[in-house]
């Protein structure tokens, strides 16, 4: 169970969502695509641009509070719901126990 974010974060790329919304433990949010990632060694690490320090963070992607995807300039988040639904049905549907019941039956 350690792992779920980096498991949610790994499905949502799959459906064609790879930048997201990190919520970190210190309670400051950033914005991040899977390709600015890094494995060193077991550990998956999100490489953060930190402007203010001007350094690169490392943050531990399992060490994050939460995750969530923006939605583009201009379009409202309670109606981007149904495009990210869409996505992830469209990639996961039927794939399982827990997957979303099947809008057809």
């Amino acid at each position: 169970m350690n792992d779920l974010i980096t498991q949610i974060w790994s499905g949502l790329r799959d459906a064609g969502l790879p930048e997201v919304m990190l919520y970190l433990p210190d309670g400051t949010a950033y914005r991040c695509h899977w390709d600015d990632t890094a494995q060193v060694g077991t550990i998956r690490v999100a490489l953060l641009a930190d402007q203010d320090r001007k350094i690169v963070r490392l943050v531990p992607v399992d060490q994050c509070q939460g995750i969530g995807i923006a939605s583009p300039k201009g379009i409202d988040p309670a109606g981007y719901r149904s495009f990210v639904r869409g996505k992830l049905e469209e990639r996961f549907a039927g794939n399982g126990p827990g997957s979303p019941p099947d809008r057809d039956a």
